[in-house]
This record gives C-alpha cells, structure tokens and sequence, in this order.
C-alpha cells in the first residue's frame, strides 16, 4: 500500500468535477516532486561532495538550486519552472549563470529543442541533470 498517496491524487485528479487548469496544477507539482526535486537534490549532493555549497528550495510552482563557490559567490542560480501552453503546462528550465570572468548572463529554456511536441510526462530527472550540466558548463566558460 505504498502508493495510496498517489492513487488518493489520482482519484482527485480525476474528479470531473475539478477543472483543466487544476488537474495541470496538480501534474506539475507532482513533476516537481517526483522528477525535478529529486534530481535537483543529487545534483546539490554531488556538487557538495565536489566542495561546492548547494541549497535546494522547493516552492508551489518552481524547484531551485543554487550553487555558490568559496563560500558565499554564487556561480549558477538553476530552476524548473512552469510554462502555459495551448494544451497544458510544460516544465521549463531558467538560469543565472555567473560566468569565470563575473558576466552574469540569464537563460529561459525549454526541455527539448524548439519545435519539437512534448508533454510534462516526457521529462525525466536525466533531463533536468542535463539541462542543469548546460547551464554549469557555461560557469567555466565552456
């Protein structure tokens, strides 16, 4: 009886009663939960391991990560946030990259190259990781 969280949401998500966009609000907090906080958190534990400070923060409509270098200069501030769509709510990838040289450069985008159709449920933790290594990348100029 792990599961009966999930099927006690899923038996509300499936309320005829509730409405299209709270069905979506509820898909991508369970996005959040499932895919992109989880992956965030192994992202955060191995950048602590590496010697890095990492602090992962949970909110009602994004999952951040920030990473900081000696001790408090912030190298990547990375979140998965939503975006609206015709048909529904996509996870969307944002970054403040704080470059080698001190730039500070902003990024919005999305998990699979524009003009390719996807859903919410298309998004994996890899994806989040390999979005968030694009993103780190760009910390050392590469």
């Amino acid at each position: 009886m792990a599961d009966w969280k999930q099927e006690l949401e899923n038996i509300f998500l499936s309320d005829s009663q509730s409405s299209r966009a709270e069905r979506e609000n509820a898909r991508f907090v369970r996005f959040l939960r499932e895919v992109a906080t989880p992956a965030l958190m192994e992202v955060a534990e191995e950048m602590r391991r590496l010697g890095r400070v990492a602090s992962v923060r949970e909110a009602p409509a994004s999952t951040i990560l920030t990473i900081y270098r000696e001790g408090n200069v912030e190298e990547l501030c990375y979140s998965v946030t939503r975006q609206y769509v015709n048909d529904g709510i996509l996870p969307r990838a944002n970054a403040r990259v704080v470059r080698t040289n001190a730039r500070t450069t902003t990024h919005d985008e999305p998990f699979r190259a524009e003009g390719v159709k996807y859903t919410i449920d298309d998004v994996t933790k890899e994806d989040v990781i390999r979005s968030f290594l694009t993103f780190y990348r760009m910390t050392k100029g590469q």
